[in-house]
């Protein structure tokens, strides 16, 4: 989940509740995990040290840890840092280690890793919000040549499975585009690149052919937005770009079962809250009772279950 600057200061805080944040997220299922360990295993890499970008509070790393020997979770923001080791040392003391480091640097000589000595890098839901060139090439150094593999995914906006839920789905991304006022304006700040890369696909995520071998680029309901926002909600030009190299396996599948969450609307609404959690103040979260009871209204009602999935890109890379 970590990221950067402005976009970390949502999730600060002792009060902010971690385990919330983790039961109102989709989760990558087995199959998804499964998927990048047998790439992995095709190109003939080793299950000992694997290292999650941008941990958050672990969630990623813990499930990486079940398949790994050892599993080293690194995150720019001290206090994740902090949540991250607290819960995964309650998991095991000896399989997990943590570092505050922002994924830009883990390669540098200070933060004290070994060139080629990592078998798998992870890189969940941050992607957007780093300097991609320089943690691209970095992520190259701490990777074992030939065999060392790079998985990098981002899910976007929630979507309603089913097509007559019309009206739950523009109620949602006006609930959505709501949250976003905290963060107005966007010109100019860190998520000007990092919407342009969702509205990619991360299709402008380049890995240099000197660098990396066996790309593939992995789409999940690339029929639905992966930005969070409709273009007309930023206050600059949403630009499509493409590094996609000659090569390049490109994949797509139309599954809207993928990572589903049968959800009611106070699922819903907890995931907008830990999507762009509020600061606690009441009269804030009130300002969208009216739009969710139009939501609940149009899900079917109190404690009614609608399946709901997400657009979602895999990016699959192995170390040259």
């Amino acid at each position: 989940m970590g990221s950067q600057g402005q976009a970390d200061n949502f999730f600060e805080g002792a009060g902010f509740d971690w385990e919330s944040y983790i039961v109102h997220r989709p989760a990558p299922t087995p199959e998804f995990y499964q998927l990048i360990y047998d790439h992995h295993r095709a190109h003939g890499g080793e299950f000992n040290l694997a290292h999650d970008i941008g941990t958050g509070p672990g969630n990623i790393a813990e499930q990486i840890g079940k398949t790994f020997k050892h599993v080293h979770a690194s995150e720019p923001s001290a206090y994740h840092t902090s949540v991250a080791e607290h819960r995964l040392k309650a998991i095991d003391p000896h399989k997990y280690t943590t570092q505050q480091c922002r994924g830009e640097d883990i390669s540098s000589e200070a933060a004290g890793h070994k060139e080629g000595s990592v078998d798998l890098i992870t890189v969940a839901q941050c992607i957007p919000l780093m300097n991609v060139p320089q943690a691209i090439s970095g992520f190259a150094h701490l990777l074992k040549p030939a065999t060392g593999t790079l998985a990098i995914w981002f899910y976007g906006r929630p979507c309603f499975a089913d097509p007559a839920q019309h009206k739950s789905q523009q109620i949602i991304n006006a609930i959505i585009s709501k949250a976003w006022d905290r963060v107005r304006p966007m010109k100019g700040t860190g998520f000007e690149p990092a919407k342009t890369m969702l509205c990619a696909f991360l299709d402008n995520v380049a890995f240099p052919p000197e660098q990396w071998q066996h790309v593939r680029r992995l789409k999940w309901n690339a029929d639905k937005p992966m930005m969070f926002l409709e273009n007309d909600d930023v206050d600059f030009e949403i630009r499509w770009e493409s590094a996609v190299g000659e090569g390049e396996v490109e994949e797509r599948y139309l599954d809207r079962g993928f990572w589903a969450v049968e959800a009611d609307v106070a699922w819903m609404r907890g995931f907008v809250d830990y999507a762009l959690p509020w600061e606690n103040k009441d009269e804030e979260k009130r300002g969208f009772d009216g739009l969710f009871g139009e939501l609940e209204q149009a899900m079917g009602g109190k404690g009614v279950r609608q399946r709901v999935t997400w657009p979602v890109a895999l990016l699959l890379a192995t170390r040259k």
